[in-house]
């Protein structure tokens, strides 16, 4: 087989068998053109080895790896392959060539996610090395959803870099932090969570906290969305002591979606979306402002 990097002209062919992924269809029309442009990473695709009716080969499986901030991780997403070309070690050989990417510009580990009900693709990970570091629940809402729970009080508040020592102290303690894998997500990626990322995240005011006067709890927010979309408002990072600290930072997040953001025309679509690790109080929390669990994702990671 044959891993090379994607060129433009491949798009239309690897579209064909990325349309059924999943029940809901697959994302790689929207990402194709940000992935082949990124300047941090690499798409790749395999060519089938089979002779075609006109002599030219095409691509029948496709993966990208992106260097995260930091460079100590790199990130794997879109493996697919074509139906009618698997069980081939294709996926294996996509895999090996993203790692060589990344320990040529000097990672020291690869990430991924899975969603728990995919069972091949998490046996394709651990088969080439990927141990589960996390556990990580999935919610999201429409318009309708959040405006009904308006207005619930709330003493949560946007962080200050005043605030800054404080939170790495509350983070050194926690459990949920450790649970987490240290990681917060964005854009359908985790990232490492540190001291820099957290004052990056005061800075841009996406950092909210809860008591006083030390944290109870904290929120990471992405008020840009993912994948060129500003529709949607992510909640990157969720960690609270109790229910009630929980209660706030929702009740803050909520509250500052619906003041922020008129309602989109389809108020049926998503545009509040949360990711973080399955905490004891969160399913409650959840249930008070009638948002459902969507699904729950494994993060996988590897030495390099």
């Amino acid at each position: 087989m044959i891993v090379r990097t994607a060129k433009k002209s491949d798009k239309k062919e690897v579209l064909k068998f990325c349309t059924d992924t999943f029940e809901w269809g697959d994302y790689i029309d929207q990402v194709w053109d940000i992935w082949s442009a990124d300047p941090h990473g690499k798409l790749y695709v395999v060519d089938q080895t089979e002779r075609s009716e006109n002599n030219n080969n095409f691509p029948v499986a496709i993966s990208h790896c992106t260097v995260c901030p930091g460079k100590r991780q790199i990130w794997l997403e879109g493996i697919r392959v074509h139906p009618a070309h698997r069980r081939k070690k294709i996926a294996s050989a996509l895999i090996a060539k993203t790692l060589q990417f990344g320990m040529r510009q000097g990672a020291i580990e690869a990430s991924a996610v899975v969603a728990t009900e995919n069972i091949a693709s998490r046996l394709m990970l651990e088969k080439n090395g990927f141990n589960v570091i996390s556990r990580w629940v999935y919610y999201a809402c429409t318009y309708n959803t959040v405006e009904s729970s308006r207005k619930k009080p709330t003493n949560a508040r946007f962080a200050s870099l005043a605030d800054l020592n404080d939170i790495c102290n509350y983070l050194t303690d926690s459990s949920i932090y450790k649970l987490s894998g240290k990681r917060y997500f964005k854009a359908w990626r985790w990232y490492f969570l540190n001291r820099k990322t957290l004052r990056h995240f005061i800075k841009k005011r996406n950092l909210i906290v809860t008591g006083y006067p030390s944290p109870t709890g904290i929120a990471l927010i992405n008020k840009r969305g993912y994948w060129h979309r500003g529709d949607v408002l992510q909640i990157v990072y969720l960690d609270s002591l109790s229910k009630s600290s929980l209660q706030n930072l929702v009740s803050f997040l909520t509250n500052l979606r619906i003041s922020s953001i008129k309602p989109p025309p389809n108020s049926h679509s998503y545009f509040l979306q949360l990711l973080a690790y399955q905490s004891e109080h969160l399913p409650v929390v959840m249930k008070n402002f009638n948002i459902e669990e969507s699904e729950q994702f494994l993060l996988y990671a590897r030495r390099l």
